[in-house]
């Protein structure tokens, strides 16, 4: 007989005595120099740790100076800006590169943040920080929430090229900050007796792959971009298409006349698809869309009978009016990827 909660007063009391002890501890690079150019090397060398990289956090302190007698301001995620790319080793295996992760995790944060996230992600650099904080650039960490058996991981983060500006930001100090989980004596011996053997631990996630296409045709209303061919295991889940300008951004749609609202829908249904989840709670309404176009394409969902070995991705662009002098047009292709850990062998290897 189903009993109602309400009336299973006998019920026994459940406590969650698994976690003993949560420490964060904090990890500094190599070298002392965040000039351009340089590359800040973060290394955590802990064998036989319990680590939560899904909650690690990479913190940039620096100073914002403004030359000229103006003033300046930090964009939205503004921390993320100043590499060129993100890197994350395990055991010396490379699982997940981003490039340009302002781009890359600026794009993400439009899709996925809800207004809630954004207010949440004042501190991360998302409203304009004094400690702005890295940590949703790479998915290797993010997309696999379990606790890791680390004998050396890795963060790589080269940083940008001088570009002319009437502001420089001199960093001071960037440290890596992971917390170390330790479970109770019931489950550390179920967990080396499986680490003994050699068990293999998956590490899935989807990878987010930058493509720039650096001008369009000026002049011309029609592009063909053949982005990539990949292989099969490759094949994009999503593709998100978006341009940008010195002075507006380029638009597939007529925004002058507000006739966007296909575009929209499928920005807003984004998320619903990537996180699996029924609630549709968009950063962007329809109205800042208009300054903050972003078109997706849902290949989620398709016939994998005919699959071939090869998949060829060609965007064909087609626009109203010519395109703008000095526009770029990017192409994120987001696909699925697993990575297999062995604990006690270190070896990490590709599976799909």
């Amino acid at each position: 007989m189903l009993l109602a909660p309400v009336f299973d007063v006998f019920r026994k009391l459940r406590l969650d005595e698994s976690i003993t002890k949560v420490e964060w501890r904090t990890y500094y690079p190599y070298v002392k120099s965040f000039e351009n150019n340089d590359v800040i090397d973060i290394t955590v060398n802990q064998a036989d740790s319990w680590l939560a990289m899904f909650e690690g956090i990479i913190t940039i302190k620096g100073k914002l100076k403004v030359t000229g007698g103006g003033t300046g301001t930090l964009t939205h995620n503004a921390g993320a800006y100043l590499f060129d790319s993100c890197t994350y080793e395990l055991c010396n295996k490379e699982l997940d590169t981003v490039r340009y992760p302002g781009i890359t995790s600026t794009v993400r944060g439009y899709l996925c943040y809800t207004p809630e996230d954004s207010r949440h992600l004042a501190i991360a650099g998302w409203n304009y920080p004094n400690a702005p904080i890295l940590n949703t650039d790479v998915r290797a960490r993010n997309d696999a929430n379990s606790v890791k058996v680390v004998e050396r991981a890795n963060i790589a983060l080269p940083g940008s090229p001088q570009t002319q500006s009437n502001a420089k930001i001199t960093i001071e100090s960037i440290n890596l900050e992971v917390p170390h989980i330790t479970p109770n004596d019931d489950i550390k011996l179920q967990l080396l007796t499986r680490i003994k053997a050699d068990e293999s631990m998956m590490i899935p996630f989807r990878r987010w792959e930058l493509h720039e296409l650096p001008a369009l045709t000026q002049g011309s209303t029609i592009e063909i971009w053949s982005v990539k061919t990949c292989s099969a295991l490759d094949s994009p889940r999503y593709i998100i298409v978006f341009f940008q300008t010195k002075k507006a951004d380029n638009l597939h749609e007529d925004v002058t006349l507000d006739q966007y609202a296909d575009a929209h829908f499928n920005y807003t249904e984004f998320n619903k698809s990537y996180n699996n989840c029924q609630e549709k709670r968009s950063l962007v309404n329809f109205a800042e869309f208009r300054s903050r176009p972003m078109f997706v394409i849902d290949c989620s969902r398709r016939y994998l009978g005919l699959k071939s070995s090869t998949v060829d991705i060609k965007l064909d662009i087609e626009a109203t009016t010519s395109f703008p002098p000095d526009t770029k047009a990017y192409c994120i292709i987001i696909h699925d990827q697993i990575m297999e850990h062995l604990p006690l062998s270190e070896i990490v290897r590709n599976i799909a």
